[in-house]
């Protein structure tokens, strides 16, 4: 499969906000994804984690595949900075995150994957699992974040910034009823 094929289910014009359905294809993308990393990175990669809403089977998503490697240490994240970048992704540095290396891989002009590389302990590993987590299990707040990530969408297409920071109190709900409170699968954020 080349590049483009396998990238076909993915990808949005950059710094273009777009929701899509759910890609049933996504979970297998992000398979060989994570193994390349692996196969790269090893041994200082020691974990590749599957986050944002590309990785909530059924929820709607921007179609770019969110992949966080997490790598033993931040000198040895340092180090494979080239071997990620081998692999076709744009290093962006920390991107706004003290302490991650970020990087975003575009085909045919659209980008198709974020790649947030963490190293072990860094406390937005945590967050992430926690938020898609709950978002897994929870089926009304699945709901009410994909209602929530259309409209800001609609609203914010043009500035991907702003849709993201509209997104945050969302997001701190959620990881706040995740870790707080002991709740259903049908509980509500309030």
């Amino acid at each position: 499969m080349d590049s483009a094929d396998k990238w076909q289910s993915l990808g949005a014009p950059e710094g273009r906000v777009e929701i899509v359905d759910y890609g049933p294809a996504w979970p297998r993308i992000f398979e060989r994804e994570a193994a390349a990393i692996f196969e790269a990175c090893r041994p200082w990669v020691t974990d590749v984690h599957h986050i944002g809403s590309t990785a909530v089977p059924g929820l709607a998503a921007k179609p770019i595949l969110d992949v966080m490697p997490v790598v033993s240490s931040p000198v040895e994240g340092l180090g494979v900075v080239s071997r990620v970048s081998a692999l076709g992704y744009r290093y962006r540095g920390e991107n706004g995150i003290a302490g991650r290396f970020y990087f975003d891989r575009a085909v045919d002009g659209r980008t198709v994957a974020h790649v947030h590389m963490l190293p072990t302990g860094h406390p937005e590993i945590r967050r992430m699992l926690v938020f898609r987590d709950y978002v897994r299990t929870h089926r009304k707040a699945a709901r009410d974040y994909a209602r929530l990530k259309r409209e800001l969408a609609s609203r914010y297409g043009d500035d991907p910034r702003a849709y993201t920071d509209a997104k945050a109190d969302f997001i701190h709900r959620a990881i706040d009823a995740a870790t707080h409170q002991p709740a259903s699968p049908e509980a509500e954020l309030s």
